[in-house]
């Protein structure tokens, strides 16, 4: 929140996107932002970072270019790439030759390394800054581009070179082999790296975490080492006979040997191992936000400047005997409640660490499903050729647009590409979660990180870096782990006011204890609490009341209750082919009481296949009917799967000479054999989905290996198609194709359309030589689970089901009966704008609507729906509108969506419920409410135990999710 709010406090007039800030805590500290370089630079951005108390490093940037259509912004793709390329020695000799390269927009010296890329610490927030508002950016003056640090350098020396290029001119592997060609070995080991690569950034990120969980675990077992002598000292030794003497002899200035040891002891923990509270605690005092580690320093720093009073009230009173038993009474300190306080802590905070490193796997896992290498044989020239070249293993950070890979069996794909030659089988499982191999053949596209399973192939690359899928799924991902739902909004709410309220009831517990003990409400009864005989008074008991207050009441535990549940719920999710945009669309999921289908693509496999043939006359079935040359490709074949079984039996029943009933079978299925290959060699080499549906059936008759070429071809808009095919003129359309070309209609061709268009099919009639002769059925069929997914959505979620289309009603209303949805929530004739109003009135009637479409055409009802739930492939999830999107293209998915949203926000209240259950249950203990009856008193180290665990509980408690099925 902090670093979120100096951020935006820049403002727009200074040249921040202040909609496009983004902190993101995990699984990585970072910032993402877009300003515009003609008014700000990176350096500000840094600069209000850092005043409130966090380090900042640049890791990335790129400079966007834009388009305006009308009054709308669009950004383009990033025309320039950044990479960091580190050198053994005369780094300012490579610094020369690269500003001379053409398509190198900028080179200037980094302080950073790959091997540095884990060491830094905790507290560093990265950030990847965009520039925009540059249609023709003039890189020549170098706009937007500042050093990172000055440095001064000898040619001899080593060191990081930043460089910013043009991909379109230049690739990265182009720069780095000429490089080292230039420099012949001048340079020493030459490593380059792209920090927007997703193994790069998950290789970064997972040193940092690890650098984070061994800094916590270093701090920790310091301050135990140091903290467990204090508290042995304190609370057992000095207590014991055989050595209490030893410990409560004064050595010097009427100290005794347990309060200097334990004062030594004590003060590296508070000072070294609680520094970071201290820094902490300055900057949140300083932009007013003020947290735990405030706390935690507030609390500590009391018990320590108790103790230390203490000692030296001691002192000052203490006999000239050595022997302190023998003295005056002497006040207990408390150095081992301080240095256990911060040792407790830093335990919390390591295994913390430790269980915010599992929550992150989602991520680590789809970065680790692209290849660390890629087997390069050719490269692909601008004439279309390729220039082959010996292999060569070369990482995926040199791979460039138009390298040839060779891909084995068994081997992953590099990258996102597609074949030039051979053939194979894929298994895309990683991305789709379909278990059935695809067929690859020359063309087909490719997808990173997907495995090759049966056959060698090539393929040209076409996307590198972030822009390929995989990379695209991850960012998705993460945007999803880092988003906040607004019921994360009301824990913050919660957590801002609650410091506050802690401080408080800290200092009214202690205010209410040192009225009631120096006053005489509790005269008589005081007198048999034993807080005398352990070193207190009736000040100092007040104190450590306080102190435990403070400490166990910290609401770290609740910052923790969504972010973890909603990381660890996303990342199952995407699992199992589930991607949720984040912790809005998840909360919002878990309400939905509509959901609208969109029909085509949705509800239906989006692929019209020809459902039935009615013949319309037997002239096709005759043998005098000539055919040219082309009989051969549908000579009759004795199938009787061509035919409807209620037709068969109908023929069997009035006649049952089984010759006759041959003969009428051959003739039928000659008849729709000729028809519907007079039909294919009109449509041949169309992409039209009527004319691949007669296409797809004719290679389902076998009748599509030979078709007759086509003359005078003409595709008439809002008609059909009108050919000649060898001696026959053949037309294919709808009522508006026959009227216009005065087609003689067949006994029952009116009918047999219309009772097609009844049963919701499109009806296309097959006109030849000017008679029509078989009226074809064309439907987009319902997919396989669009039924059961209906049903369950209403019988069992209780959920209102609609579909609404820009189909036809009689076809809309069709498919509706078939998968179980209502006549009366089916929306027809609906034009993209008519969708979304749609879904305003059922908003407006009081209605959590979510729209289920394929992200494209529906795009304005998904943004205008509560829940846009987008349906698509792992390659269109980067174009998808949805907050959620089912990658398998499954129906179902949509049940789990839902069910999943249910259980996260279900377990994020339950981790409410440990954080604010907690809190509310621990005050009142640590504040001494129940000590007239137990007479015992919790310790602020006890307190700090107490604390941490609550926070690891809950951490626990969302990890759970992990067992979701």
């Amino acid at each position: 929140n902090a670093v979120d709010h100096a951020v935006r406090s820049l403002g727009t007039e200074k040249g921040l996107d202040v909609a496009s800030v983004n902190v993101r805590l995990l699984p990585d500290a970072t910032l993402t932002v877009r300003y515009d370089s003609n008014k700000m630079t990176e350096k500000d951005i840094i600069d209000a970072i850092e005043a409130v108390g966090f380090e900042a490093t640049l890791t990335s940037k790129q400079e966007l270019e834009t388009t305006t259509v009308g009054s709308s912004r669009r950004n383009r793709r990033p025309k320039t790439r950044m990479v960091f390329i580190s050198l053994q020695m005369n780094e300012i000799t490579a610094l020369n030759y690269l500003e001379n390269r053409h398509g190198v927009l900028n080179v200037q010296h980094s302080k950073r390394s790959m091997a540095a890329e884990g060491s830094r610490s905790r507290n560093i927030l990265d950030f990847f800054c965009k520039m925009w508002n540059k249609v023709k950016p003039d890189i020549s003056q170098n706009e937007g581009y500042y050093p990172v640090a000055t440095s001064t350098i000898t040619d001899s020396k080593g060191g990081t070179l930043e460089v910013t290029y043009d991909d379109d001119i230049i690739g990265i592997r182009t720069l780095f082999d000429d490089l080292e060609s230039a420099m012949n070995e001048r340079c020493g080991k030459i490593e380059i790296w792209d920090s927007l690569s997703s193994q790069v950034k998950q290789k970064s990120i997972d040193m940092r975490r690890q650098k984070e969980i061994q800094g916590w675990r270093n701090q920790f077992i310091f301050a135990l080492i140091l903290s467990v002598p204090v508290l042995l000292i304190s609370m057992v030794l000095s207590h014991i006979s055989s050595t209490s003497p030893f410990f409560q002899t004064i050595v010097a200035f009427g100290v005794t040997r347990e309060e200097l040891w334990t004062w030594i002891l004590a003060t590296p923990v508070q000072f070294i191992s609680g520094a970071r509270f201290y820094r902490e605690s300055y900057h949140s005092v300083k932009s007013r936000k003020l947290g735990m580690s405030f706390l935690i320093a507030v609390g500590t720093s009391s018990a320590y400047i108790y103790s230390v009073s203490a000692v030296i009230y001691n002192a000052i009173h203490a006999g000239t005997d050595h022997d302190s038993a023998t003295g005056p009474p002497r006040l207990m300190q408390s150095f081992d409640s301080s240095s256990m306080l911060i040792t407790f802590v830093l335990m919390g905070k390591y295994l913390e660490t430790n269980a915010k490193s599992q929550t992150s796997k989602a991520v680590s896992k789809l970065a680790e499903m692209a290849p660390d290498s890629a087997a390069l044989v050719g490269t692909l020239k601008a004439s279309g050729n390729v220039t082959p070249l010996p292999e060569r293993s070369i990482p995926l950070s040199l791979l460039q647009k138009g390298d040839v890979l060779l891909v084995r069996p068994g081997e992953k794909i590099p990258t996102d590409g597609i074949v030039k030659s051979g053939s194979s089988s894929i298994d895309e499982s990683i991305l789709t979660g379909e278990s059935i191999p695809v067929t690859k053949l020359e063309g087909s596209k490719v997808i990173g990180g997907t495995m090759n399973l049966n056959g060698a192939i090539n393929m040209i690359v076409e996307e590198i870096g972030e822009d390929t899928a995989l990379a695209q799924v991850i960012r998705l991902v993460e945007t999803a782990q880092s988003s906040k739902a607004s019921i994360q909004d009301f824990a913050d709410r919660i957590a801002s006011k609650f410091t506050p309220f802690v401080i408080a009831s800290s200092l009214t517990t202690y205010i209410v204890w040192a009225l009631l003990l120096n006053s005489s409400a509790l005269d008589g009864i005081k007198e048999n609490w034993p807080y005398r005989d352990n070193g207190f008074n009736d000040w100092t008991l007040p104190l450590l009341f306080s102190i435990s207050v403070l400490v166990i009441a910290c609401p770290c535990a609740l910052g923790l209750a969504t972010p973890t549940a909603v990381m660890v719920g996303t990342g199952v999710g995407a699992r199992n082919g589930i991607l949720i945009r984040g912790g809005e669309p998840l909360e919002l999921a878990k309400d939905v009481t509509t959901v609208v289908f969109d029909k085509t693509g949705t509800i239906t496999r989006g692929e019209p296949l020809v459902k039935d043939i009615l013949l319309l006359s037997d002239r096709m079935s005759k043998k005098t009917f000539s055919t040219d040359d082309s009989s051969s490709c549908y000579e009759s074949r004795n199938n009787d799967q061509n035919f409807p079984a209620k037709e068969q039996k109908s023929c069997c029943s009035s006649n049952g000479n089984s010759k006759l009933i041959k003969e009428v079978l051959n003739a039928r299925q000659t008849a729709i054999q000729r028809v519907m290959y007079f039909a294919a060699c009109a449509e041949q080499g169309s992409e039209h989905p009527i004319a691949k549906a007669i296409l797809a059936k004719a290679a389902d008759l076998d009748i599509n290996k030979k078709l007759h070429p086509v003359e005078n071809f003409e595709a008439e808009t809002g008609r059909g198609v009108k050919c000649r095919v060898g001696t026959h003129v053949i037309n294919i359309g709808n009522r508006r194709c026959l009227s216009a070309h005065d087609i003689k209609l067949s006994p029952g061709t009116l009918d047999a359309m219309e009772y097609l268009e009844n049963m919701g099919q499109t009806a296309v009639t097959i006109s030849i030589d000017g008679q029509s002769e078989a009226v074809i059925g064309i439907m987009d069929q319902a997919k396989d689970e669009a039924a059961l997914t209906v049903n369950v959505l209403q019988h069992a979620f209780g959920i209102n089901v609609h579909l609404l289309t820009g189909d036809n009603i009689r076809t809309a209303r069709a498919v509706a009966r078939d998968i179980g949805i209502p006549s009366t929530n089916v929306i027809a004739d609906a034009l993209p704008a008519d969708k979304v109003e749609y879904i305003k009135r059922l908003r407006k009637a009081g209605e959590r609507v979510a729209m289920v479409g394929d992200g494209i055409n529906d795009s304005p009802a998904l943004a205008e729906a509560d829940v846009g739930i987008a349906i698509g492939a792992g390659t269109q999830i980067a174009i998808e509108t949805g907050g959620i999107v089912l990658v398998n293209s499954k129906l179902t998915d949509l049940l789990l969506a839902i069910d999943l949203a249910r259980t996260i926000y279900l377990r994020i209240k339950m981790n409410f419920i440990w954080a604010l259950g907690y809190n509310s249950l621990a005050i009142p203990l640590a504040s001494g409410v129940l000590y007239p009856m137990t007479h015992t008193v919790i310790p602020p180290y006890l307190a700090a135990f107490a604390m941490a665990l609550s926070s690891v509980s809950v951490l626990m408690s969302s990890l759970l999710l992990n067992w979701y099925k």
